[in-house]
């Protein structure tokens, strides 16, 4: 038996539609590389994990109750509570870089979430439909921009040889430590 759209509702044109905007937005993260690969996706969404199951940043687009596009950066059980109190500790310094990326105009809310034992840090712009080619880049745009400062200001709590924005005074001091461990790429 042949399905007209998936089991999940999603009409075909949608689907292909997503495929193809994230497609669109990977190919420039991989040039611009300020994200690093993304560790999970589904429809309308990718993430960016900083500690697997734990902490990720999310870029996403919803088109249902209302249009659309937000980056996020969403902890969840006990590690995640412990790197949403490191955030939490260091929004004094963190909020104002982020503001800067999302203008006077964007509100960012910090430490909500609509779903049970999740806390959110999150920036959303509405995106009226239709989503045609042009709305798609200026959603691509903005929300590798926004991203990325997500990324720079929240991976960073975490440290690590996976961050590439650890200072060179900590690179230094913690090279000799790491030296039989492989190439240093921090």
């Amino acid at each position: 038996m042949k399905y007209q759209r998936p089991r999940t509702g999603i009409t075909r044109q949608d689907l292909a539609q997503d495929r193809a905007f994230w497609r669109d937005l990977l190919a420039r993260r991989a040039s611009v590389h300020d994200l690093p690969p993304h560790s999970a996706g589904g429809y309308r969404n990718r993430r960016f994990a900083i500690i697997r199951d734990a902490a990720w940043i999310t870029l996403y687009r919803a088109a249902f109750p209302f249009p659309q596009v937000g980056v996020f950066l969403r902890c969840t059980g006990l590690a995640g509570e412990a790197f949403f109190t490191l955030a939490d500790r260091a929004s004094p310094e963190i909020q104002p870089l982020l503001r800067a990326e999302l203008g006077p105009d964007l509100a960012m809310e910090w430490g909500t979430s609509h779903h049970p034992g999740m806390t959110d840090i999150a920036a959303i712009l509405a995106a009226p439909l239709p989503w045609n080619d042009s709305a798609a880049e200026q959603h691509i745009a903005w929300m590798l921009r926004v991203g990325a400062a997500w990324w720079n200001c929240f991976a960073s709590l975490a440290g690590g040889p996976d961050v590439d924005n650890t200072s060179p005074t900590k690179r230094e001091r913690h090279a000799p430590a790491k030296a039989g461990l492989g190439k240093w790429t921090g």
